[in-house]
């Protein structure tokens, strides 16, 4: 029998987990074995059906307070949202203000490099969570099965394990190229030996890369045929997307692009029209692959705030509107986007004028004059550069349901991939010829590239990611994926950011690093807390990394 159980208890620190599974006990209560279980499936494979549907449910469940031990979440834990607004909150186009009602507080001034906070514990949990789902589900599947169901689970479950580990590994070490030999996170699979248990070191780059591309590989092989009901289950364009990123990750240029265009596949981007209005919170959106699905009934009148409509949409009741805590895009990105790109509208100006406030009504105050209403308690008037690309739920402002779906994958994302790829590998007229097109028809007709060269391309495709992607947690990952300087203010010490988060950081400062949560550490005997954690780097103080430059916004 594996040790399954144990290592679990070791991988999550202190996080309790529950499975969902019923196949642990027989009706008459006896334990049953991995073998009779798998038995079991392999006639009974709609048993493994619930477990399936947790997967994806992990990425949008309400979770409770793990450090206080209670069942009251944090108002900044729900869940994958979560991950990427505090990642986003590390970078240097959003920005918000220095409150205490600013849940991401930490994240934005970087406090959250500290192994007892709960940024680095939430997202541990999550993906260690959803790791341990997709292990479960592995499990109980015959190796060798021949049942196509279990075999599409198996491929769910595999997409499943890779994002975990892909979303560790770029948050607990360096990019991968030139990194290949550092550590990241301890790798946890469902047929771990015993004697790991305790003792789980963090495994390399190249060794936790390799189980992602493998799992993600073996995952576009079951997954052929498949058809969902719902954009919240991975499917094979899910499969493909991940993979691209993996391999974007991994300079594999010509696999990448190969694998985004796949990805690509019966989906279609969204037109210009589509994005002159508040949006991004439908998985019927037409160029969605893969979205965290949000119902009523999963924001109880209590947590409300708890979601990444509270957080982030500039429309709907919550933190945002309530302590004008609103989510602003640094004005040095900003005031590079031309007039002519239809994306200029989904922040206001400094004037708190954008035309997409013309598709909306709060109260019967409609248009720009929405940006100074005021309103105790529900709404504070909008500031320069606050985002209104993201509607609330069912486009009713004031709302405090904040059910909006989260996109985790869209076709506009792989399309840059692809156009990236293309570049890197040696095709730069391809790459070019795919990023005009496809912004003259779907952002900007007046748009140009002038790049002439494959890294001034790359360049350019990351000013591309950092205005289509922006507030859709990409923004750290590409700074790191690319080895960039973290660039807040101007060379002459501008900037957007409270002062306290008014700072640059280089792209080789350890403290871009999270840290190990001291939960793991205690309990794993396998990782110091000094000289295994990350310890690196210097923590950030307003004017920090003067003179540091970009390349991009700032040069």
């Amino acid at each position: 029998m594996k040790a399954i159980n144990k290592i679990w208890v070791f991988a999550l620190g202190t996080a309790v987990m529950v499975s969902c599974s019923d196949l642990d006990t027989f009706p008459e209560s006896g334990i049953v074995t991995e073998d009779q279980k798998k038995e079991v499936v392999e006639d009974n494979p709609e048993r493994l059906q619930a477990d399936i549907n947790t997967l994806s449910s992990i990425f949008t469940k309400l979770l409770p307070n793990w450090a206080g031990g209670s069942a009251t979440p944090f108002h900044n834990d729900f869940s994958y949202p979560a991950v990427c607004i505090a990642t986003d909150g590390n970078g240097a186009d959003m920005v918000s203000d220095n409150s205490d009602y600013e849940w991401f507080s930490v994240a934005f001034e970087y406090s959250d490099r500290n192994a007892n906070y709960a940024v680095p514990m939430f997202t541990w949990n999550f993906c260690y969570k959803l790791n341990k789902q997709a292990n479960d589900i592995l499990a109980t599947i015959p190796a060798d099965t021949e049942n196509q169901t279990l075999i599409y689970y198996r491929g769910q479950a595999l997409v499943a394990r890779a994002f975990a580990n892909f979303t560790l590994a770029q948050r607990f070490q360096f990019t991968y190229k030139g990194n290949e030999d550092k550590p990241t996170v301890p790798i946890v699979t469902w047929d771990m030996p015993a004697e790991r248990a305790g003792a789980n070191p963090r495994a390399t780059n190249a060794e936790i890369y390799k189980l992602i591309y493998d799992d993600l590989t073996q995952a576009i092989a079951d997954l052929e045929g498949f058809q969902r009901t719902s954009k919240a289950a991975a499917d094979r364009n899910v499969a493909y997307g991940m993979r691209a990123r993996v391999n974007l990750v991994m300079n594999n240029w010509g696999e990448a692009a190969t694998d985004a265009e796949a990805a690509l596949s019966g989906y279609t981007f969204l037109s210009k029209d589509d994005v002159s209005a508040p949006g991004f919170n439908s998985a019927n959106s037409p160029s969605w692959i893969w979205a965290g699905i949000y119902k009523a009934a999963d924001t109880p009148a209590n947590y409300r705030n708890i979601t990444w409509g509270g957080h982030l949409c500039s429309f709907a009741r919550g933190y945002t509107t309530g302590q004008g805590l609103y989510k602003r895009i640094n004005s040095l990105l900003y005031n590079m986007i031309p007039d002519t790109d239809v994306r200029k509208g989904w922040w206001v100006n400094a004037s708190l004028e954008s035309p997409l406030l013309d598709h909306m009504d709060w109260d019967g105050v409609t248009g720009s004059a929405i940006s100074s209403l005021a309103i105790p308690n529900v709404k504070r008037a909008f500031q320069p550069y606050t985002n209104v690309k993201f509607a609330p739920y069912e486009n009713k402002c004031g709302t405090d349901i904040n059910a909006g779906d989260w996109c985790i994958m869209r076709a506009e994302e792989m399309l840059l991939i692809q156009a990236e790829a293309m570049a890197m590998s040696g095709n730069l007229g391809g790459g070019k010829s795919l990023l005009e097109n496809w912004v003259k028809t779907y952002r900007d007709p007046s748009y140009s590239c002038a790049a002439t060269t494959p890294e001034a391309f790359q360049s350019e495709i990351w000013w591309q990611r950092r205005v289509e992607l922006w507030g859709e947690g990409h923004a750290y990952t590409d700074i790191m994926r690319l080895k960039k300087n973290l660039v807040r203010c101007t060379t002459d010490g501008k900037s957007d950011f409270p002062d306290a988060w008014s700072f640059n950081i280089a792209a080789t400062d350890g403290i871009l690093l999270m840290r190990i949560p001291t939960g793991e550490t205690n309990a794993n005997a396998a990782i110091d807390p000094v000289k295994d954690n990350n310890n690196e780097g210097t923590f950030p103080v307003n004017g920090s990394g003067a003179g540091l430059t970009d390349g991009c916004v700032v040069k």
